[in-house]
């Protein structure tokens, strides 16, 4: 939609002409659509008048057919001021629209009080609208209130322009209540704003940068207005709320691309509508990770130990501690949640018995690796509570290797067994006791001397045979034994 501008002549010649016919118009509020040739605003006789006044001056003046058969433009948002000062220059403007399925001209006239003041062909295209200005002077009116418009030759809209000293328009009127206030950074809360005409609310630092502004707000009181800041704020800071007027009426906070020449603020005499607050930046709530460890005292080969249980709310690491404080072993990367009998290594064997410290780490910089030691402690710290590593200590016990000798001895005992032969020289022993009838018993001692062994031990016998009864006891023994 374009708009183009007609310039009307000087409307002391229609008020002149105005006069001179007794025409006495009330002045109608706001604008009034109208349909030729009839004209609401004007008594019937008036009517008659202008009706003939105007097929004369269509006939006269406007040279383009008026085309009967076709629909008539159609006439809309009628806008004009709605008083000036007698000889200040007024814009009076309008949509016009071909509402048919052809190209086409047809006139558009400005009236005031019904007369004809300015006449023009305007050509649309198809269903085209356009916006048309009249230019008007007002020097030599008389101050009063005049009924205008714009018409087409079926439709139209009026209005009325009060021509005389104006009075001093009524100053736009702002408040706003911005206290100090707690903020994350991200925005701040104007407690209430009243925008008597509509606007914005800026945000301004303390060298006066805007920083933050809202949307357009309505006309009237907001409460709790949320403020979004433009770059968030990293330390606490004064900041100060400006009321600012939508001076271009587009909705659209201008202030800072028109370098301030738009939509710029409140005033209460001459001195901007503002209030200031302490705004103080707190951290974001976080909840401490928190750690739980069981350790109990147990034996050990010395190799590892075994905690428990442990609960690592963002998982971590166990490390083992000694009484000096030093780490001694420590766990891989473990889960968040609830781990039990955790087998924790140790980075050298225990040579005896300790008291050992069971440690929970957190996985500061999220590697899984514990970096505790090689970052000097700078990562990977403990989990705390209350400021407090959290750990448990108990008495690790390094026992001896297992009785695996017990085995060993099994196999000692099954040799005696295959040592029967030195418990069957014993038999021979026997022998020689009965040997106090060696010519009796020969028959008998006929199987023995079968055996190589029996013919050595006679000669062994005879030396001891006051010793020979003692072993002879033992392998008596061991026979009832078996």
């Amino acid at each position: 939609m374009s708009t183009r501008t007609r310039i009307a002549g000087v409307l002391v010649v229609v008020a002149l002409v105005a006069a001179a016919a007794g025409t006495g118009l009330a002045a109608s509020d706001g604008v009034q659509s109208v349909a030729q040739p009839d004209a609401p605003a004007v008594d019937t006789r008036q009517a008659q008048v202008q009706e003939q006044t105007q097929t004369q001056m269509q006939t006269e003046y406007c040279t383009y057919p008026s085309n009967g058969t076709y629909e008539s433009f159609e006439v809309s948002n009628l806008s004009a001021p709605s008083g000036v000062e007698a000889g200040e220059p007024v814009t009076v403007s309008a949509n016009i629209t071909n509402p048919n399925d052809v190209p086409m001209i047809q006139c558009v006239e400005f009236r005031l009080e019904g007369d004809v003041v300015e006449r023009t062909g305007w050509a649309l295209n198809p269903n085209e609208t356009e916006t048309i200005e009249f230019d008007v002077n007002t020097t030599g009116l008389e101050d009063g209130t005049y009924i205008h418009g714009v018409e087409t030759r079926d439709f139209g809209e009026l209005t009325t322009l009060t021509v005389g000293e104006q009075p001093e328009p009524e100053e736009p009127t702002a408040t706003l209540q911005f206290d100090d206030q707690e903020s994350d950074g991200s925005n701040v809360t104007v407690a209430s704003a009243n925008l008597s005409d509509g606007g914005y609310i800026a945000i301004l630092d303390e060298n006066g940068s805007v920083v933050g502004a809202t949307d357009y707000l309505e006309p009237g009181e907001q409460e709790n207005v949320t403020v979004p800041l433009l770059e968030p704020l990293n330390e606490s800071a004064t900041l100060t709320a400006q009321a600012h007027l939508d001076t271009n009426d587009n909705q659209t906070l201008d202030f800072l691309t028109s370098n301030g020449t738009e939509d710029g603020p409140y005033t209460m005499n001459g001195t901007p509508v503002t209030d200031d607050a302490e705004v103080t930046i707190s951290e974001e709530p976080t909840e401490e990770p928190t750690a739980s460890l069981q350790f109990d005292d147990q034996e050990s080969d010395g190799s590892n130990v075994t905690v428990a249980s442990a609960n690592l709310s963002e998982g971590g690491y166990i490390a083992i501690l000694d009484e000096n404080g030093s780490v001694v072993g420590a766990t891989d990367y473990l889960e968040p949640g609830e781990q039990e009998n955790v087998t924790v290594p140790l980075l050298e064997p225990l040579n005896e018995s300790a008291n050992l410290t069971a440690q929970a780490h957190l996985d500061t910089n999220d590697n899984q690796t514990l970096d505790f030691l090689t970052s000097n402690g700078t990562e990977d710290g403990p989990y705390t509570m209350n400021g407090t590593p959290v750990t448990d200590d108990a008495v690790v016990t390094v026992g001896e290797e297992p009785t695996t000798e017990t085995p060993t001895e099994e196999p000692t005992t099954d040799e005696p067994t295959t040592e029967e032969p030195t418990t069957t020289d014993e038999p021979t022993t026997e022998e020689p006791t009965t040997t106090d009838e060696p010519t009796t018993e020969e028959p008998t001692t006929d199987e023995p001397t079968t055996d190589e062994p029996t013919t050595d031990e006679p000669t062994t016998t005879d030396e001891p045979m006051s010793e020979t009864p003692p072993p002879t006891e033992t392998p008596i023994d061991n026979e009832t034994e078996n």
